[in-house]
């Protein structure tokens, strides 16, 4: 069996409802290979005498999965634990013959390769040329002794750092299956003993790894150790990274050393190597606000900065800041040192982020702007997303629904607090009807079997584990195809009233008797949206933009002020006029100013003034006000200002999409040539809707 069935096992291993065109889209695969992959499920069921997935090439068409089908499914998940008959995907031909280069530093020849595998020489002839292609863009080569064999030449901490990434983005994908079997085949040190060290070290120590990233830590562990066993020198370039006097202070450094006790041959690792795992062990765990390091203060002031410059930058304003506080803390410190050390992240949700919530990730990325002078570079888009994540919490605060008797549910995240944060406030906000347990991890499954009515879990959970209660899987960050799917699968299960709304499936085959349709998928899913509304965090499909929040009204040119208060009340003057704000609003902003200094000076010569909506904001705009001579607001770095922003915001949601947009403009200088040279305010109006 190969990862392809595999991971087709997963996705209908808890299904009651599903069409050819639902495996398309979450696979992200066509028509004919969706088909395919369900004729090669389809062998096996036959060759279990139970009853085959019947589907329809029409795509839309729900298939028929009986409960014997169901159960065999399930029997067939349980049976792939076992290595024999696994057959590797190609691109696990990859990693797997990586792997073989990274263990053995001496040479591996091309039958070792064979033989590993059990493929032809020309399959494997095929997959190192393409692995070398790959590895280049990594500034690794593969060098070839035409004697000996196949060998990996390139910096150490590169050659690690490719490891690592095989590791998370295949476990991101839903399957270790490859390394099982190589660690098996390897007789390398066993993964469910390693799981048992290192989670009774962890309670001792008090280290806490987030579910997904400890299996990520456990099969990393066991391969880079046996590389340091192995005699591979990191020395030189550890030594540049990283203190590691500080390092042999930490808690992280204790856990290392009573780690590598538990296996033979771990006292040859050099010391430099240790200081690396505890660096890396910082790295992915997370860190604790209750406990008393010393780098707590440090970072706790590097955490306010930030939350205080994403308040001023977004116009928001918390309402949960401690909640805030902890979340940002738990993920920010090991993310300092992974930035400080210079350690490989990979976030396998950063695209989802990006594409699901463009807005907010461009408001943190000009947030950590200034932060980037204590790394030395920019912020990875990798830790941006992660952030990102963090602080959608300020657009949480859902209310429960009230009424009838509710059914328990239990939100199932392996990813982390953010990803958790963010998919239990999306769900909340769909079924209102459900009361949602705080999200946990999987190993905690068994705790709630008894109190919950339905589980939305991440990942796969055996039907051992979650008894007869309905477990739902969903992806950490929706889209909004997934999030009408989801609706769909919990009326199937649970029953409801949204049987009674129109199917998209329905419409779409109605539509196409009649029509021509000249973008399906377009069409498909705005139907989906249609019918789903579905509340996001934020609300990036009724939000704002920069032209709906700006108008000639309230913009000017060349005004005169004589200091910073007057120019902060010329820029809300004609706001006040127009009822946008009462002039509560503006004396509030004053005040703020003068107790905690020019906070609203966001970058050089632009500032941005606001207050919270409860002071007097009574309509969304953003006034512009370009002065003919900057003045001086007190803010040594970006001082003098000579452009306003004016922003009122009446809540926390409205206005993201046009702040985005503005943090562009605030990166582009011929907008502020623009301003500096228009005549009046429509050709600023013009420039901002084009």
């Amino acid at each position: 069996m190969d990862n392809e069935l595999m991971t087709l096992l997963r996705f209908l291993s808890k299904k009651t409802y599903v069409t050819l065109k639902d495996i398309e889209l979450y696979f992200n695969i066509t028509t004919r290979q969706a088909s395919y992959r369900l004729d090669k499920l389809n062998d096996l069921l036959q060759s279990a005498q139970v009853p085959q997935l019947s589907y329809s090439t029409s795509a839309r068409k729900p298939m028929k999965l009986s409960k014997e089908t169901g159960a065999a499914i399930e029997a067939l998940l349980t049976s792939a634990n076992v290595n024999e008959g696994y057959y590797f995907s190609k691109k696990e031909r990859l990693i797997y013959i990586y792997l073989l280069l990274f263990l053995d530093l001496e040479y591996v020849s091309l039958p070792d390769f064979i033989d590993a595998m059990q493929v032809s020489r020309s399959t494997v002839l095929m997959d190192l040329k393409e692995l070398t292609q790959i590895l280049e863009e990594h500034h690794i080569k593969i060098k070839n002794n035409r004697v000996k064999g196949y060998y990996l030449v390139g910096s150490e901490m590169e050659i690690r750092r490719y490891m690592m990434r095989d590791v998370i983005y295949t476990l991101a994908e839903g399957s270790g299956k490859v390394f099982d079997v190589f660690i098996d085949k390897q007789q390398l040190d066993i993964f469910d003993y390693s799981r048992l060290v290192i989670s009774e070290l962890a309670q001792t120590y008090h280290i806490r790894f987030v579910e997904d990233r400890l299996a990520e830590f456990i099969y990393i562990f066991i391969f880079l150790k046996a590389r340091m066993q192995r005699g591979k020198d990191a020395s030189a370039e550890i030594e540049q990274i990283m203190d590691l006097q500080i390092m042999t202070s930490m808690k992280e450094y204790e856990f290392t050393r009573a780690l590598l006790k538990n296996y033979k041959n771990a006292d040859g690792i050099k010391e430099s190597d240790v200081n690396y795992i505890a660096a890396w062990i910082l790295g992915i765990s997370f860190g604790d606000i209750n406990e008393d390091t010393k780098d707590c203060i440090v970072i706790s002031d590097l955490i306010g900065k930030i939350m205080t410059r994403f308040e001023y930058l977004s116009g928001t304003h918390y309402k949960n800041t401690e909640e805030i506080f902890i979340q940002l803390y738990s993920h920010f410190r090991p993310a300092y040192y992974r930035l400080i050390f210079k350690l490989p992240i990979f976030n396998p949700l950063r695209e989802k982020v990006k594409e699901e919530y463009p807005e907010l990730y461009r408001l943190v990325a000009e947030t950590m702007k200034p932060f980037q002078v204590m790394f030395g570079e920019a912020l990875p888009d990798d830790e941006i997303a992660y952030l990102a994540m963090h602080f959608s919490m300020i657009y949480s605060g859902k209310q429960d629904h009230k009424g009838a008797p509710q059914k328990v549910a239990l939100v199932v995240c392996s990813h982390g607090i953010g990803s958790s944060a963010i998919l239990y406030n999306e769900l909340k906000a769909m079924f209102p009807e459900f009361h949602f347990l705080p999200p946990t991890e999987s190993l905690q499954v068994h705790a709630y079997i008894g109190q919950v009515d339905i589980i939305f879990s991440t990942n796969y959970i055996a039907a051992d584990v979650s008894g007869h209660i309905p477990v739902i899987k969903v992806s950490p960050i929706m889209s909004t195809a997934e999030r009408y799917q989801v609706f769909r699968e919990v009326y199937v299960q649970m029953g409801g009233s949204f049987l009674k709304q129109p199917s998209v499936d329905v419409v779409m085959n109605i539509v196409s008797k009649y029509a021509d349709i000249k973008e399906e998928e377009g069409l498909y899913h705005e139907l989906i949206a249609y019918f789903s509304h579905v509340d996001t965090l934020p609300q990036t499909q009724s939000a704002l933009t920069l032209s709906d929040m700006v108008n000639a009204k309230i913009i000017q040119l060349q005004a005169a002020a004589r200091n910073w208060e007057e120019a902060v009340r010329i820029g809300f003057a004609p706001m006040v006029k127009e009822g946008y704000i009462t002039q509560n609003y503006v004396e509030e902003t004053i005040r703020s100013v003068k107790t905690i200094g020019p906070y609203i000076v966001i970058t050089q010569h632009v500032a941005l003034p606001h207050a919270r909506p409860e002071a007097g904001a009574l309509k969304e705009a953003l006034g512009i006000t370009v002065l003919k001579e900057p003045v001086v607001f007190g803010n040594e770095a970006n001082d003098p200002v000579k452009y306003i922003f004016s922003l009122s915001a009446v809540n926390n949601e409205n206005h993201i999409r046009a702040m985005a947009k503005l943090m562009e403009l605030l990166n582009d200088q011929a907008f502020f040539r623009l301003l500096d040279e228009a005549k009046n305010a429509e050709e600023i109006l013009q420039y901002i809707n084009q």
